[in-house]
């Protein structure tokens, strides 16, 4: 029975101050390497031998792959790669809350509206079902079944992925969101999601 691993990538300066952004290529920050050098000194991430490993080819992410894996091969999946909130990035609620374009996105529950320059939160759903069903494929039939991936990406791909794979449990968006080098182990049955485990 083989396992998808995701993996959340360290703090950043952006996160620490809250602000939107997705896109924007950032390094980690000091404390975010921090936390990962830690956790992985704990060994509290699966290993890679035999597995398929990615990242979505962004600093962040593969600042993180780097610390927990070092040198190793691994495939960009650019398309679990964070929300692109497009003139919204690199800002924060308080900076954008007079704002008209903002206060439609913020306020449109069908997720259709999206952020000038960027996307809408049904482009966001659509473009990470599909990079996470490249992955899942992989786990469906012949030598492959058995063996089991490591995608180091972004919060909110993660949180999204866990929704799709687990509906059931009750849990949105916001509740899946795993905190800065945490996530989640899927457990598969043919190439299904059946169950899962924190990192």
């Amino acid at each position: 029975m083989g396992k998808i691993h995701l993996i959340r990538h360290g703090t950043t300066e952006a996160n620490k101050a809250q602000m939107y952004y997705g896109s924007t290529d950032l390094p980690l920050s000091k404390e975010g390497v921090d936390i990962i050098t830690g956790l992985a000194a704990a060994g509290k991430y699966p290993k890679a031998d035999g597995a398929f490993l990615y990242t979505t080819g962004l600093l962040r992410t593969e600042q993180t792959f780097f610390l927990i894996y070092g040198c190793r091969e691994h495939q960009e999946v650019p398309e679990l790669r964070e929300y692109h909130f497009g003139e919204f990035e690199m800002k924060t609620h308080d900076q954008l809350s007079e704002d008209e374009a903002y206060q439609a996105w913020i306020n449109d529950r069908e997720g259709m509206t999206p952020c000038p320059g960027g996307e809408s939160p049904c482009d966001f759903r659509a473009r990470i079902a599909a990079g996470f069903a490249g992955i899942l494929e992989k786990h469906k039939s012949g030598e492959s079944r058995d063996r089991d991936s490591i995608v180091v990406c972004h919060g909110g791909a993660i949180s999204l992925i866990m929704e799709l794979c687990f509906p059931n449990v009750g849990k949105n968006i916001f509740q899946w969101q795993p905190e800065p080098g945490r996530g989640y182990s899927i457990h598969l049955v043919d190439g299904m999601p059946v169950a899962y485990d924190e990192i």
